[in-house]
């Protein structure tokens, strides 16, 4: 039955007296409130104090349930735990900077009841934190204590704590001493927020509307998030008072291990069970697609099922496990530190779930990056990965465990060969999104696993030869100026180093290069420091053979033997030929007055127009793709063909000027090509170069 649900305004003064005793239940979450919301909170009151001293100061709403089994008025705090823990705290820290005696017992009373056996009152705190233990000998020690709060050492001390209540308590406390150290007035201050500030305090005794208000009503300065919604539902859904304990600290305990990833952890949970591209937010995820369909039960299955997925994410994800072996961890580490996104996560959560104990995680591990990995690569779309993804955990709900090579085997791992070939041996591979990864990558195949790979803070990708060699460096000597617009930007001529880069170090010649490389003055890592120390010179020829020998080694996603020892097993007899620089190179019949002409007149010349010539004519060689740099501004490839074309069209019909047709198709004018040379194949690919 609907109970009476009452909302009444109530002074400060009012809330912290014997009309209310406040119990922080066990599914609320911690105090989390951070210095910046304790600095705004402490500044707008103080603005109030001295700007509008007779104006009443809202401070939000209080959303409380009144309990059963007392005999005083004690409520639990659904919502505005965070506001009314602060001005505890508050309290505390005010009563022990003010010397006079009057403002010092007046402010301990509102937060504790002190015993008088004469009187039969007991001693009783304003606030009750069940079941968090160490917050109660917190709030004991350093709260309630007078002079509690001057004890900076040992505060500094807790606010290290790994328990985040106990943490940021700490925190509030140094930080609320700094500031009202630093104001005046601070009696008069405490005179006006007990008697000026207000709360409307909204209460009911009924159980199911007091979670109905939690769900539709946020603190006013933390939102609630999913996951608190969520937290709210599965709590209120559990009966037996000792099971509603015990399944709120493992609640509080999920939220402590996974803290702002907490709702992302809860999405891979989601995707585990529907396996198809979110549509909603993820609390109507949850009710909708999985509650509403049947497939898991609120309470303590949901709880107990979250558990067990933790597990398993602190095993194979964060490596607990001590049995992995170091190549299952390598790959992880590198797909962590590298792929676009972690949508990879739930397939290889599930596979574990349905199938442990198997030996097969590690061969499932790499068919999951290569296809993820691979997708990337290929330029597949976020929505067609996740879709990918989703293929794959159907699969995994179909197959039984008997049959899991059958899994293994599946099409829904397979890519796009030829199209993975191709982008690997772009000419402009550094500045592909991928381009670390796949380095990172070549660096996980050539390692020996016998050890786990660090995870490096800083990863740079370091060009062999040069971007800009000086004009009297044996790297001009070596290669022509043809071979370095084919070579500096491609697969074969990066390394990695496990640091920033070194402008210095870039325009080194190779054997100075090399001499740092090895003497560890920079941290190359280990594949590519292998590989040149066992190279004489960096040489165009050299470099056609390591990128053959790269692209194949990746495409077949496992170690082959150094490119110069021995004959690598292949499946490339010849890699895709990069895509021309000029192919159109017909005289353009206008001359340099006309341009510049065409460049003044807005008629002409858009501002779309400028914006795109400029990024060409940065570029090194001025040269670039329609695809490199539709990805630098996160268009489509055809917006800027589109671009140039009109561009063309429009310098043409002003100054009557021929236009290049098509060599293949004569009745198709080639507009790009008056303000571009370039070439365009199949699919999207015109190379734009300064004409």
């Amino acid at each position: 039955m609907p109970g009476e649900i009452n909302a009444v305004k109530k002074k400060l003064v009012e809330i912290f007296s014997h009309e209310f005793w406040f119990l922080v239940p066990e599914y609320q979450r911690p105090y989390v409130w951070q210095d910046e919301n304790i600095v705004e909170l402490i500044d707008d009151l103080y603005y109030a104090f001295t700007n509008k001293q007779d104006s009443e100061y809202f401070l939000g709403s209080l959303v409380l349930k009144k309990t059963e089994t007392k005999d005083y008025p004690e409520y639990e705090v659904l919502d505005g735990q965070q506001r009314l823990t602060t001005f505890f705290l508050m309290f505390a820290v005010l009563r022990d900077l003010i010397a006079e005696t009057e403002y010092k017992d007046t402010l301990q009373e509102l937060i504790y009841q002190k015993e008088n056996k004469l009187k039969k009152i007991p001693s009783r705190k304003r606030m009750v934190f069940k079941i968090r233990d160490d917050v109660e000998k917190f709030i004991e020690e350093y709260i309630i204590k007078i002079g509690g709060t001057k004890e900076k050492e040992k505060l500094e001390e807790y606010r290290k704590s790994e328990n985040p209540s106990i943490s940021n308590m700490a925190s509030a406390v140094l930080l609320m001493n700094e500031l009202f150290q630093e104001k005046t007035k601070i009696e008069e201050f405490v005179e006006f927020i007990l008697n000026k500030a207000l709360f409307i305090s909204v209460s009911t005794d009924n159980t199911e509307d007091a979670f109905r208000l939690f769900t539709i009503l946020n603190d006013r300065g933390i939102p609630l998030t999913n996951a608190d919604i969520l937290k709210s539902k599965n709590i209120g859904a559990i009966s037996d008072e000792n099971e509603v304990r015990k399944y709120a600290r493992e609640w509080e305990e999920l939220e402590e291990y996974f803290g702002e990833k907490f709702d992302r952890f809860l999405a891979f949970i989601r995707t585990i069970f529907v396996k198809e591209k979110a549509r909603a937010n993820l609390l109507n995820e949850f009710e909708n697609n999985i509650y509403g369909k049947g497939k898991l039960k609120l309470g303590k299955e949901t709880i107990d099922l979250l558990k067990t997925y933790q597990n398993i994410y602190e095993k194979i994800i964060e490596l607990s496990e001590d049995s992995l072996p170091n190549d299952y961890k390598n790959l992880i580490t590198i797909m962590k530190i590298g792929l676009p996104s972690d949508d990879w996560v739930p397939p290889l959560l599930y596979f574990y779930y349905k199938y442990h104990p198997t030996d097969k995680l590690l061969e499932f591990l790499r068919k999951l990056e290569y296809k993820f990995a691979g997708d990337w690569i290929c330029q597949k779309t976020p929505t067609e990965r996740i879709e990918a993804v989703n293929k794959i955990l159907r699969e995994i709900e179909d197959t039984e465990k008997e049959e899991i090579d059958k899994l293994l085997n599946s099409s829904v791992f397979l890519i796009d060969a030829e199209e993975l070939q191709r982008n690997l041996n772009d000419e402009n591979f550094y500045r592909k999104p991928y381009c670390k990864y796949v380095l990172l990558k070549i660096e996980y195949l050539f390692n020996d696993q016998t050890a786990h790979l660090s995870s490096y803070k800083k990863i740079s990708v370091e060009h062999v030869l040069p971007q800009n060699p000086k004009p009297d460096s044996k790297w001009v000597q070596i290669f022509s100026l043809e071979e370095r617009q084919k070579w500096t930007n491609r697969l074969a001529n990066l390394v990695l180093i496990g640091k920033m880069k070194n402008s210095q170090l870039s325009n080194l010649d190779f054997q100075e290069k090399k001499e740092r490389y090895l003497r560890g003055r920079v941290d190359a890592f280990k594949a590519s420091k292998i590989f040149i120390e066992n190279t004489e010179d960096w040489t165009p020829e050299l470099l056609e053979k390591r990128q053959k020998y790269l692209i194949n080694m990746l495409v077949q996603n496992k170690f082959l033997k150094n490119v110069e020892g021995g004959t690598p097993v292949r499946i490339i007899t010849e890699l895709p030929r990069p895509y021309k620089r000029i192919e159109w190179n017909d005289p353009i019949n206008i001359t340099k007055d006309q341009w510049k002409k065409a460049l003044l007149n807005s008629n002409i010349t858009t501002t779309k127009d400028l914006a795109l010539l400029l990024m060409i004519y940065t570029k090194p060689f001025q040269c670039e793709t329609a695809s490199n740099l539709a990805d630098e501004i996160g268009k489509n490839y055809q917006y800027l063909n589109s671009i140039a074309s009109r561009l063309g069209k429009r310098i043409a019909e002003h100054f009557g000027i021929e236009v290049p047709k098509e060599k293949n198709k004569p009745n198709n004018y080639n507009y790009w090509h008056i303000p571009f040379l370039g070439a365009k194949h199949k699919k999207e690919k015109i190379n734009f170069s300064g004409s």
